[in-house]
């Protein structure tokens, strides 16, 4: 038999109303029968009615988070810190999966919006002004994650994309490259590829080398993808000694079209990936990338979400996290021949 409400305020000699502010953690209730009501509750076994709490303090305790791929380790790692940051703070996720598809993102907000949810993390590679101006209108609170909001409206938690790529250039220029090839993702006017595509530039720039943008290429985000943007740069006839890849999906893919075409790596052709997924530790031989946090991201987003949520913190910022270059042995020291 289901235990009702009443039978808790009968166990614990108290009004239902007082039973009622316990568990909607009204504060108008003193220690001593707070502790009484909590007894009871245990008791019994009486679960709240979720629904009826929230229509009745008009919160939820859920947050919504967009990510473009649930499949990509780079964004369950960042779904992992959220989810450990909710367990603690006593909130729930619903997970909503967009593939990088302007019109699921709209049906996804649209979707969490309904489920009144009372905060949610948006994951992309890019904020268009369209989606920017949805989110702002949202009645629930935002944080942004891996982009910012440059318009400074949103909050967002990420790494400095352009002082990354710029870092891991300047690595290699110091082992001798000077001929490079990049490997994209195919939304040529993301945030994400422009920043690191900045920064890349402004390391040779600084050191007087040329990009020749017949190397530069936009495909998939994946391993197929870079699979087919290898052969194509082999194909061209082009010099490049080092290839420099969105992520470490990219690279994987990079690496087997060139050892498919009879190249070995890094004697033949070095590889940079991005983000540490974490095979790019157990390749033979190691991929050179970048260390995203992407856990602490989303725990940072999250926490941030949370205040938010408990009006505990109203200020809009953009927080930039600590990126780490992982200098493996898929780049050859050219200036050790």
């Amino acid at each position: 038999m289901k235990v009702k409400i009443v039978d808790v305020a009968k166990e614990a000699n108290v009004s239902v109303a007082t039973v009622s502010r316990v568990v909607n953690n009204i504060p108008l209730v003193n220690e001593e029968t707070k502790e009484r009501v909590l007894e009871a509750i245990k008791k019994t076994g009486y679960k709240p009615n979720a629904i009826a709490r929230s229509l009745k303090i008009q919160k939820t305790n859920t947050l919504g988070i967009m990510i473009p791929d649930i499949t990509n380790p780079f964004y369950t790692e960042m779904v992992r810190g959220a989810e450990d940051v909710c367990g603690i703070y006593n909130y729930n996720i619903i997970l909503s999966n967009t593939d990088f598809d302007h019109e699921k993102e709209q049906n996804s907000l649209g979707v969490l919006v309904e489920k009144q949810c009372d905060g949610i993390i948006y994951v992309g590679k890019h904020l268009t002004d369209e989606l920017r101006d949805d989110l702002i209108d949202a009645p629930s609170e935002i944080v942004l994650g891996c982009v910012p909001d440059e318009s400074g409206q949103l909050s967002g938690v990420l790494i400095d994309n352009e002082a990354a790529a710029y870092d891991l250039t300047i690595e290699c220029l110091k082992m001798g490259h000077t001929k490079f090839a990049i490997f994209y993702d195919e939304y040529k006017e993301g945030y994400i590829n422009q920043k690191r595509l900045q920064g890349i530039k402004k390391a040779l720039g600084e050191w007087n080398v040329e990009l020749d943008d017949d190397l530069v290429y936009f495909g998939s985000q994946s391993t197929l993808g870079g699979y087919h943007m290898m052969e194509e740069a082999l194909a061209s006839g082009k010099e490049f000694t080092n290839v420099f890849c969105f992520n470490d999906q990219i690279a994987l893919g990079a690496m087997r079209a060139a050892e498919d075409n009879g190249k070995v790596i890094p004697d033949d052709v070095s590889i940079c990936g991005f983000n540490n997924f974490w095979i790019a530790e157990w390749t033979r031989p190691q991929i050179t990338t970048v260390g995203q946090p992407m856990y602490d991201i989303g725990a940072i987003a999250t926490r941030m979400l949370i205040k938010m949520c408990e009006k505990e913190e109203r200020e809009t910022k953009t927080v930039f996290v600590p990126y780490e270059m992982l200098m493996r042995n898929s780049v050859k020291n050219l200036k050790s021949e």
